[in-house]
């Protein structure tokens, strides 16, 4: 079986994007992993809506 390796378009953003990069302890890291398997949502989506959160504060 040969698996095709398929890219979902981004969505076209307006707003000046930044990248993050985050050291995590490996222990951290595997609950973030084991979180985002639960909810079925990336890491991406799981850390956005955190942030989304904290901005609405």
């Amino acid at each position: 079986m040969k698996f095709i390796d398929v890219k979902m378009p981004r969505k076209v953003s307006t707003k000046p994007i930044k990248q993050l990069l985050v050291e995590l302890p490996v222990s951290e890291y595997q609950a973030l992993e084991e979180y985002c398997l639960k909810r079925q949502e990336t890491k991406r989506q799981v850390i956005r809506s955190l942030l989304r959160q904290l901005s609405s504060q």
